[in-house]
């Protein structure tokens, strides 16, 4: 699995309005993400035997004989999970995918465990309850102020802007009004396949997407460049996003409390996906 370019293998299909599909017998109403920070043991397909995984509010490490895998992950109250493997340290492979991390799209909790399915809300892997970190040291579970805002659920779409859905974000946006142009424009591209990448005009940067109902966003970041120039923070907008809706054809996206972080339309000069927003 390529550290920040890999593609999350699961197809974006099921209804466009909601997030992964409950599996059978789940609770309803909404799921609280501080339940998933802890230690568990992964069973599922590709889950190593001696593999256990560290989920603290500031990043998610699998250990692994080979040595460690550390991945950013982001969760919402709808259910919606998200994790990007963005560096290694022993001698782990960063090209052997993990399937049952990079398929989930969506978390389930029952009782201690916690069930991990993907966007069909298929089961992809349940976490078992483990005991301490191999690295205590390392691992820091306390939950603070800061992380249990950044969970909480995020102000509502503000009136006048349309919900986007999974099928309308695939393709190429770009900032609106006047700024940088080609070769330096800033852009954010999203692919069907849960991925995103961008530049700022200076920084490449990407990782993993997922939308939920009423425009709920989740996205991580991997590594990026640090190229000071004239630039247009448009991964800094995604990675703080929360909402994102239209209006019209401009994509708007929104941080925790509703405020406004950036407007981009699609690039007309997009050779990929030119879908317009469903409305729907």
């Amino acid at each position: 699995m390529a550290a920040l370019l890999a593609s999350l293998s699961f197809a974006v299909c099921g209804s466009a309005e909601a997030g992964p599909a409950a599996p059978a017998g789940s609770p309803a109403g909404p799921l609280d993400p501080i339940a998933l920070v802890g230690m568990w043991k992964p069973v599922g397909r590709g889950a190593e035997p001696a593999s256990v995984v560290g989920l603290t509010p500031r990043e998610l490490t699998v250990y692994q004989t080979c040595g460690e895998l550390q991945a950013a992950w982001k969760a919402d109250s709808q259910g919606l999970f998200v994790a990007d493997v963005v560096s290694s340290t022993g001698g782990c492979d960063l090209d052997v995918p993990l399937h049952w991390l990079d398929r989930a799209a969506g978390y389930r909790l029952d009782g201690r465990t916690v069930v991990l399915v993907d966007v069909d809300g298929a089961t992809v892997a349940h976490l078992v309850a483990s005991g301490k970190p191999p690295r205590p040291d390392r691992e820091s579970f306390t939950v603070t102020d800061e992380f249990r805002r950044s969970v909480a659920p995020p102000a509502v779409l503000p009136a006048g802007l349309t919900p986007v859905t999974r099928r309308d974000l695939p393709g190429r946006w770009i900032p609106v009004g006047d700024g940088p142009k080609p070769p330096h424009q800033p852009f954010l591209r999203f692919g069907a396949d849960g991925r995103w990448a961008g530049s700022d005009g200076c920084n490449g940067s990407g990782g993993g997407w997922l939308s939920g109902p009423a425009g709920t966003i989740l996205t991580t970041s991997g590594m990026t460049t640090l190229v000071g120039c004239d630039n247009v923070p448009v991964d800094g907008w995604l990675s703080s996003a929360r909402r994102a809706g239209f209006d019209g054809a401009i994509l708007v996206l929104l941080d925790q409390n509703g405020a406004e972080l950036g407007r981009l339309r699609r690039d007309d000069g997009d050779p990929g996906i030119t879908t317009t927003p469903s409305g729907d």
